[in-house]
């Protein structure tokens, strides 16, 4: 029987193959006490240092196997992530206490400690900690699997031109589909920000996640559909859609070939504007894919990952190497170097529950780098190094107003300061800008712009926050809605303030992703755009297509629509007219 599902498009493509089930639920454990006597207690915590100690050198071999030969880089640098977590020994450390504090056996001790990470992960108000939480529970999954002698990557078996289907893949199982050509992924877990999401992107693989209970109606062989475009999947698709799915993957591919030449020129619409395209990144390897693709520079280096998964926050000297890589790389295209955007304590291994209502809300971002000034320093002082590099700016997330943003450029002179007496040379002026992404800072724009030097809309957080929705929260996702037109006027609102004071304004979101709201954008007098490196073509594409004029009114009558449906009925409408080979499978 014919089952349809809609999932979280999560790489582009279009596949029909046999399912190839990949469980990866997590084990059953149960706790046993052990035996009286010291023996016994010792002889569990040598079970659990064995664990481990396999555990590092499976990824090891995993990480070794797909470095260079011409595969994503991003693999390495995720397994790189998961070897971390093992060679820092919070995690056994703490299991290794409940053992012999508790008197239980390893495999009970493994799953407490990991569940009560993975809880301060959920709890945190960031995205970015919300979908980490996945490693810790990864790293935990291999240590029980060898404590209890199963299979640790039972995605070590793929058949080729399969459908991988699994409740969620580690980054050592997307490694097995580097060698297994495999037609697409579909999980049951996941978000465009998630592990699974990135390495699909970064092989080329068409994906869905966050398929709910899809693997227990799914049999081993049975043909599904993929379109990580659109987010369908269909289990046993009627024979008459075969053929039309396999032709919109062959159109598809046709498109992406296409695209490969739109990096190589410029962002200039019909009728002479000029755009500048930028990349979002979160990790230095990725400033290749984004020079590939064209990108004029990284309007987001998101810094966030080398607080991840340690259990002391990084050295200044560390993170100026990072920073400097990407700089220098880039030079003299522009970067832009957001300090950290955290939630609570969540920056080290081992993180302690905030007790806020709502972490969404609560400390995070721009207010704990305030509120812990050493720690923001020592960033501060790494990018302004770094910034001598090449051309860097350094830009404060979740700013509310003129005061915390006075506060963030104190830290900033104290940096300078302290950089000049320690004898460290830093550039005279380091552009410092604002993100615009909390509606507070929409109403005082013009006060902030009289401090930045350039504005970066961010409109993940701004919809979260003007709309009242969790984004991450499955019952009222479907009322995200970056078209909203309140959304639409606290942008115009925040590019205007920022056009009257002469800064360059940006917008950075996953709304600059989409090929329907970049012609609104332009519309909006928005010059710069921002997106993951493997998007830049596409938006180049699309700003190609239009012309100015046109979309600039069409962006005065999407401010006077009542409603996201309204707006998204305008430039669907005027998609088909001006690009309709670059969005068709948006638009069928």
């Amino acid at each position: 029987m014919t089952d349809r599902r809609v999932g979280v498009p999560a790489s582009p493509g279009v596949a029909v193959g046999p399912a190839h089930l990949v469980e990866r639920r997590p084990l059953a454990v149960s706790c046993r006490p052990l035996a009286a006597g010291d023996a016994a207690v010792e002889a569990e915590v040598e079970r659990l240092r064995g664990a481990v100690a396999r555990g590092r050198e499976q990824i090891e071999r995993a990480r070794d196997r797909v470095r260079g030969g011409g595969h994503p880089a991003e693999l390495a640098r995720m397994m790189e992530a998961h070897l971390q977590l093992l060679e820092d020994d919070a995690l056994e450390r703490a299991a290794e206490r409940t053992v012999r504090e508790e008197r239980v056996n390893a495999e009970w001790a493994v799953r407490r400690v990991a569940e009560s990470i993975r809880a301060a992960l959920e709890a945190s108000g960031d995205e970015f900690f919300r979908e980490r939480r996945g490693d810790v529970l990864s790293a935990a999954e291999r240590i029980l699997r060898n404590l209890v002698g199963l299979q640790p990557d039972p995605a070590g078996d793929l058949p080729p031109r399969a459908v991988v289907v699994a409740h969620e893949l580690s980054p050592v199982d997307m490694s097995h589909l580097v060698h297994a050509a495999v037609a697409a992924v579909v999980t049951e877990t996941g978000s465009r920000t998630s592990h699974t999401a990135i390495l699909a992107r970064a092989l080329g693989l068409p994906a869905v996640v966050g398929v709910p209970d899809l693997v227990g109606c799914v049999a081993e062989g049975t043909l599904v559909a993929v379109d990580g475009a659109s987010g369908e999947v269909v289990v046993a698709p009627p024979s008459a859609e075969v053929p039309l799915f396999r032709e919109r993957g062959r159109r598809l591919a046709e498109l992406q070939r296409a695209l490969r030449d739109e990096g190589e020129r410029p962002a200039e619409t019909r009728d002479g504007r000029r755009i500048t395209l930028l990349a979002n990144i979160e990790f230095p390897d990725e400033v290749e894919a984004a020079l590939r693709g064209g990108a004029e520079g990284i309007g987001l280096y998101r810094t966030e990952f080398l607080y991840v998964g340690r259990p002391r926050p990084p050295s200044e000297e560390e993170q100026l190497r990072a920073y400097e890589k990407v700089v220098s790389r880039m030079a003299p295209r522009p970067v832009s170097l957001r300090t950290f955007d955290l939630g609570g304590d969540k920056f080290v291994t081992r993180p302690q529950l905030a007790g806020e209502l709502n972490p969404a809300l609560g400390l995070r971002a721009l207010r704990l780098g305030l509120r812990e000034r050493d720690l923001f320093r020592t960033q501060i002082r790494a990018m302004l190094r770094a910034a001598a590099a090449g051309d860097a700016g350094v830009m404060f997330p979740m700013v509310c107003g003129v005061g915390d943003f006075r506060d963030a450029l104190e830290v900033v002179a104290e940096a300078r300061e302290g950089l000049r007496r320690d004898g460290l040379a830093c550039p005279g002026e380091v552009p410092i800008g604002c993100m615009i992404e909390v509606p507070s800072a929409v109403v005082v724009a013009d006060l902030l712009a009289r401090h930045a030097a350039f504005f970066s809309i961010g409109t993940n957080d701004l919809v979260q926050y003007a709309l009242a929705i969790d984004r991450a929260n499955e019952r009222v996702a479907q009322l995200y809605q970056p078209f909203h037109p309140a959304v639409l006027r606290l942008v115009r609102q925040a590019v205007r303030a920022g056009r009257e004071a002469g800064l360059p304004v940006s917008m950075c979101g996953a709304m600059a992703e989409d090929p329907l709201a970049i012609p609104l954008l332009v519309g909006l007098e928005i010059d710069r755009i921002s997106v993951s490196p493997s998007s830049v073509p596409l938006a180049k594409a699309v700003v190609r297509s239009i012309r100015f004029e046109d979309v600039r009114r069409l962006a005065g009558e999407a401010l006077e629509a009542g409603t996201a449906e309204e707006v998204g009925r305008l430039f669907c409408d005027h998609a088909r007219r001006a690009y309709p080979d670059l969005v068709r499978e948006r638009l069928d």
